[in-house]
């Protein structure tokens, strides 16, 4: 037999077993560090982690009843809980997408979505709205709706106005999260410094996202849609819709209306200034 010949078939058949060696290898790498972040994902130390990081954005100590990763990697957050003196935050189930590979400056979350969440808020012994980071969207909301802020919180809220307790801005919002920010089934409390309910969210729907327009122009949009909002001596308003675009620093107001306003005066329709911006978010570059 050519000895060249027995060479040149023994070559290709140790080539395919060196790469079946490799692909073996590669693969049980891969599953090692999938499961090792499976078993990381349910440890008490990765727990604690998250839970030091969601008490600072919610300004209240936070607990989680059960956290797991789905196939993907990707978070599932089961009963998580705050209490403080005066206010609340529970939540049944957050699901949350992120990218462990991304391009350089791009937000490590994809998406978050939260269902079933309830909130307390009140203001504390010194007179600020708690949860801090609610202290804007519950004296926004009364703006928008044109009623008047219930008896005590509104001088709560008009005393909350310490820039550290002002949520992020949109901007700086797209920065932590690059796909929508999705609550549903949301119920919200507005309780006096006595524990007192004032008034009351039932029902409530929130999405916001960030896009860039065809003119480069960076907005985020919020809508929010409630079922239901009481004051308490006051109106009910049934079936309202909320419409938000931020775009350089300014909050626009481009839609607001209910099924019922409950007796109470209907705000005016948004500003001519409003219609301006969306039009120009429809215009091809130029």
């Amino acid at each position: 037999m050519d000895p060249t010949k027995t060479e040149s078939v023994a070559r290709p058949a140790s080539f395919g077993r060196a790469l079946w060696a490799f692909a073996w290898k590669l693969a049980l790498v891969v599953a090692l560090v999938y499961g090792a972040l499976q078993l990381l994902v349910r440890s008490d130390f990765f727990r604690a982690q998250v839970e030091k990081e969601l008490s600072r954005l919610a300004g209240m100590d936070m607990r989680i009843g059960r956290m797991r990763a789905t196939e993907s990697l990707n978070l599932r957050i089961r009963d998580a809980i705050g209490i403080s003196d005066v206010a609340g935050i529970e939540a049944r189930l957050a699901r949350i997408r992120w990218r462990l590979i991304r391009p350089r400056g791009e937000p490590m979350l994809e998406s978050v979505r939260v269902d079933g969440l309830a909130l307390t808020v009140a203001p504390d012994e010194n007179g600020r709205i708690q949860p801090a980071f609610l202290a804007r969207l519950s004296r926004s909301i009364f703006e928008w709706t044109g009623l008047p802020a219930p008896t005590g919180l509104a001088a709560a809220a008009a005393d909350a106005a310490a820039p550290a307790a002002e949520p992020e801005t949109s901007a700086a919002l797209a920065d932590w999260i690059r796909g929508p920010l999705v609550f549903r089934g949301v119920s919200v409390r507005w309780q006096d410094a006595r524990g007192e309910l004032q008034a009351s969210v039932s029902g409530m729907d929130v999405i916001w996202m960030s896009m860039v327009t065809p003119n480069g122009r960076r907005v985020s949009h919020l809508e929010c849609r409630a079922a239901e909002i009481k004051i308490v001596g006051g109106p009910r308003i049934t079936g309202l819709h909320v419409e938000l675009v931020e775009a350089d620093g300014k909050r626009f107001l481009v839609a607001l209306d209910a099924a019922d306003w409950g007796g109470a005066e209907p705000p005016p329709p948004p500003g001519a200034e409003a219609r301006e911006l969306l039009d120009a978010m429809d215009r091809p570059p130029k």
